[in-house]
């Protein structure tokens, strides 16, 4: 059993962004297979789990607003996150 409150608050943000990720593959037209859908739920969860660096910046943000982070960055996906960086930072 995970006693970790931490811990449990990655957990759940990264299961949020692998349902998300799921959840829109299975809303395409591409053919399921099971490397496709292991990739996209380990993705998704990563970019989900990713939203608790947040935290680092805001302190104080409630787990309901990282939640909302975790679905907006599994939502865009990994393309759509490498842009953002990139304008950020200034690179082409």
């Amino acid at each position: 059993m995970i006693h970790d409150e931490a811990t449990k608050g990655v957990l759940w943000l990264a299961f949020l962004g692998a349902g998300i990720g799921l959840g829109q593959l299975l809303n395409s037209k591409e053919p399921l297979t099971p490397r496709l859908m292991f990739g996209r739920a380990f993705v998704s969860g990563g970019l989900g789990a990713s939203a608790a660096a947040v935290i680092s910046f805001m302190p104080t943000l409630p787990f309901a607003a990282q939640l909302g982070i975790a679905a907006a960055l599994a939502s865009l996906g990994t393309s759509a996150v490498e842009k953002m960086v990139n304008r950020l930072l200034g690179s082409p």
